[in-house]
C-alpha cells in the first residue's frame, strides 16, 4: 500500500513537471492557446509587472495577457528555465532572449502555481518586464544585424546639470542620421536626465523602449527612432 502511494506520488510529480515544460513550450511556439489547457477556466491570477499589480479571476483574460506580452514576439531563445516543486506548488521559471517588434529583449517570469485537478488554480506570477538588449549584450552566436540597428551615444561629462540643453540636441541630431525603427543606446551620467529625456521621447514622438541605472548613477536609455 505504501510503495503504491510513494509511486502515485511519483507518477504525479512528473505530469506537474511535464505542465511547467509545456507550459514553456508554449510560449516559445507562440501557441499561447494551449495554455489554456493547464488552468482551471476560474483560475485566479496574481501578476506582480514593474508597471502595476494585475488580477484576474479566469483563464481568458490570463491567456489574453499572455497574448499582449507574447503575441507579437519572435526568435525566442531560452536562456534559461526551471520547473520544480515548492512544496505543494509548482514554479515555473524562464528567461528569455527574443525579439519585441524588431527590438531584441530579455525578460524573465516566475510562476507559483497552486494546483486542482492537475490544472493550476491559483497562479503568482513576477515579471521582469521587457529589458532591451545592447548588441554587447547578445550572447555568442547572436546578431542583430538585419534587426535592429543600435548606436550608442556616450555624452561628456560636461553636460551634467544641463542634460534638456545639451543632450536632448545631441539625440535629436543622432536620431537623424539613422533609419525609422532603429534604437539608440544612450549613457549619461547625469540623474537629472530621466525626467528629461522621457518629456522629450513624448514631445517628438519617439519611444522610449526602457531605463536602466547602473552603478555609479549612470543612466542607460534606448530610444527607438519614430
Amino acid at each position: 500500500m505504501v510503495e503504491m502511494l510513494m509511486e502515485n506520488e511519483r507518477i504525479e510529480r512528473l505530469q506537474l513537471r511535464q505542465l511547467g515544460e509545456d507550459w514553456i513550450q508554449a510560449i516559445t511556439d507562440g501557441e499561447l492557446e494551449r495554455l489554456e489547457r493547464f488552468c482551471q477556466p476560474e483560475v485566479l491570477s496574481q501578476l506582480l509587472t514593474p508597471k502595476r499589480y494585475i488580477n484576474f479571476d479566469n483563464v481568458t483574460d490570463l491567456v489574453a495577457k499572455y497574448r499582449q506580452w507574447f503575441g507579437m514576439c519572435s526568435d525566442f531563445q531560452t536562456e534559461h528555465s526551471r520547473v520544480e516543486l515548492v512544496g505543494e506548488r509548482l514554479g515555473i521559471f524562464y528567461r528569455f532572449l527574443l525579439q519585441d517588434q524588431g527590438v531584441w529583449c530579455r525578460i524573465e517570469q516566475q510562476l507559483y502555481c497552486t494546483m486542482q485537478g492537475g490544472r493550476v488554480a491559483h497562479l503568482h506570477l513576477l515579471c521582469s518586464g521587457f529589458q532591451p538588449v545592447a548588441s554587447s549584450g547578445l550572447g555568442e552566436g547572436e546578431t542583430s544585424s538585419d534587426r535592429n540597428a543600435l548606436l550608442v551615444f556616450h555624452t561628456d561629462t560636461a553636460t551634467n546639470g544641463s542634460a534638456c540643453a545639451l543632450l536632448t540636441p545631441a539625440i535629436r541630431s543622432k536620431l537623424r542620421e539613422m533609419d525609422s525603427g532603429q534604437v539608440l543606446e544612450v549613457r549619461v551620467d547625469d540623474p537629472s536626465a530621466k525626467e528629461d529625456i522621457e518629456a522629450w521621447c513624448r514631445l517628438s514622438g519617439n519611444l522610449l523602449l526602457g531605463i536602466n541605472e547602473h552603478q555609479g548613477q549612470e543612466l542607460q536609455f534606448f530610444v527607438k527612432k519614430k
